[in-house]
């Protein structure tokens, strides 16, 4: 059998300078601070509608105090001051009624109690013999109105506080009737209200669906409301506004809300057993067990071996396998239970794994090879690419170590190969030896390997390889760095779905 040959120095000397220049530049950035309001991530805006509805946000958010500091921005500015003013003095005379009362109010979808007292930040209900405060922006203004009209209302600012409150949550129907039957000044500016909240209510409403997901304090809960109401916020001109800053902000609750399991799942199409107890303490702290199994019946297993994570210096093998052109590799395919690639392919599982650590990787020739066979490298790496493990074709074994050609290695021909042939080899790192048994048969001695950090597995194949991989094992503890990665790799990818790139 002729063994591919490749130049390390050549795959590894330039890529790896200008991977460590973009960590060092991403290292520099700080990193983003999680917002928990709508107000605090439009920000200014000089759009009116946009800046109407961020007032009335703000309005709501001071406990419908001070109309004067926020409203008045818009259109309608004097009917915003006018019935800012009428729901400030009606909402406050009505909630110095609630306090000591037996009867439960409903705030919000989520609490119902009896108000205790009424605070700067909020009302205190009494749930289940305990107080919870429930902030002034969590509490609905409809269910406020509802509270209220049970008192009958029958003052001009009374009704017509009414009528904004279930406006500021997108009625306006009754807005409209109320403003017909009101025969003051207060009628006359809630009809002018109405009429400006064809271009500000889709704004107030996309600003309340967005600050309830910012404001979700449970992380899968909030990434479900923004995916949920994103839709109809990106409509909008806040949407168009602040879309950058809310695909951070969905993201940073995405790393919470895809770890663990969630995670590993979307990663991984094989099956994925975690034995926490069995962790390495050379991984870290917070390291787990793992095994993943492939046997390649599903099309999703091949793009798990990642192209967009190949570090530049295993690109630069790949690269060099191919004859020395540049390369731009695919995702394997999986056709009849084989991993299968006929252009330059492959990737790394953006899983690393500390101390000891094992891959069994089973395979061989295809039934009707043609000369020369080619090029596949199966192995672990670095995440630089400044330590290589590297199988080639079942048969040659080579180590790089910090980019320097001329590491440990060493090369087991397969006698008498032939098409369609199949050979199993394990490799497994522990206590600084790395062993190579291939078909039941261990090779002496083992490598003297010393790793320099914790290792990504990978299989790559190189242009028209008619080597194939039919069943794949990596055993070892993944650190809890990688998979935090991991976490925020999915909700990367869930929010260019959702955002765009």
């Amino acid at each position: 059998m002729r063994r591919a040959r490749w130049s390390v120095a050549a795959a590894l000397a330039i890529p790896l300078g200008l991977a460590a220049v973009g960590r060092a530049q991403d290292a520099d950035a700080p990193p983003p601070a999680r917002i928990g309001g709508v107000v605090e991530l439009a920000g200014e805006v000089l759009d009116r509608p946009v800046e109407s509805a961020l007032g009335w946000m703000k309005f709501v958010a001071a406990g419908y105090r001070e109309p004067a500091e926020h409203l008045g921005n818009g259109e309608a500015a004097d009917a915003e001051l006018a019935l800012g003013d009428a729901v400030e003095k009606s909402v406050k005379a009505f909630l110095e009624t609630l306090p000591g009362k037996k009867s439960k109010v409903r705030l919000n979808e989520l609490l119902e109690g009896t108000v205790v007292r009424i605070e700067e930040g909020g009302i205190v209900l009494q749930v289940n013999k305990a107080e919870a405060l429930v902030p002034w922006p969590e509490i609905d203004p409809a269910r406020l109105a509802i509270q209220m009209v049970k008192s009958k209302p029958t003052a001009e600012a009374e009704i017509a506080a009414v009528a904004m409150l279930r406006l500021l949550c997108g009625d306006p129907v009754d807005a409209r009737r109320q403003a017909g039957k009101l025969a003051g000044e207060l009628g006359r500016k809630l009809q002018e209200l109405v009429d400006d909240w064809k271009s500000v209510g889709p704004e107030l409403a996309a600003a309340r669906s967005l600050d309830a997901a910012l404001r979700e304090r449970d992380a899968t809960k909030a990434v479900e409301l923004l995916r949920s109401g994103w839709t109809s916020i990106r409509t909008t001109r806040l949407g168009g506004e602040v879309a950058a800053k809310t695909r951070e902000q969905f993201v940073l609750r995405g790393e919470q809300a895809f770890a663990g399991d969630v995670a590993l799942k979307a990663t991984v199409h094989g099956r994925i057993t975690t034995t926490p107890s069995r962790a390495h303490p050379a991984a870290g702290p917070g390291g787990v067990g793992l095994e993943i199994e492939y046997d390649f019946e599903k099309d999703a297993e091949g793009p798990d071996f990642d192209p967009g994570a190949m570090s530049p210096a295993l690109r630069g093998v790949l690269r060099s396998a191919s004859g020395g052109r540049d390369v731009r590799p695919v995702p394997f395919v999986v056709h009849q239970s084989r991993l299968v690639g006929g252009e330059p392919c492959g990737g790394e599982l953006p899983i690393e794994f500390g101390g000891d650590v094992e891959i069994e990787v089973q395979g061989g020739l295809t039934e009707m090879p043609r000369q020369p066979f080619g090029f596949l490298g199966v192995g672990l790496t670095t995440r630089s690419g400044d330590q290589m493990i590297l199988l080639q074709n079942y048969a040659a074994l080579d180590v790089v170590e910090a980019g320097k050609k001329g590491g440990p290695s060493m090369e087991k021909k397969i006698e008498g190969l032939r098409a369609g042939a199949a050979h199993g080899v394990t490799l497994r790192l522990a206590g600084g030896k790395l062993t190579f048994t291939r078909d039941g048969q261990k090779f002496e001695p083992a490598l003297n390997v010393a790793p320099l950090g914790m290792l990504r597995p990978f299989v790559i194949a190189g242009s028209g390889c008619q080597w194939f991989v039919q069943r794949l094992v990596v055993r070892g503890t993944a650190t809890r760095e990688s998979l935090e990665l991991l976490a925020r790799r999915v909700a990367e990818k869930e929010a260019d779905a959702l955002f765009g790139r």
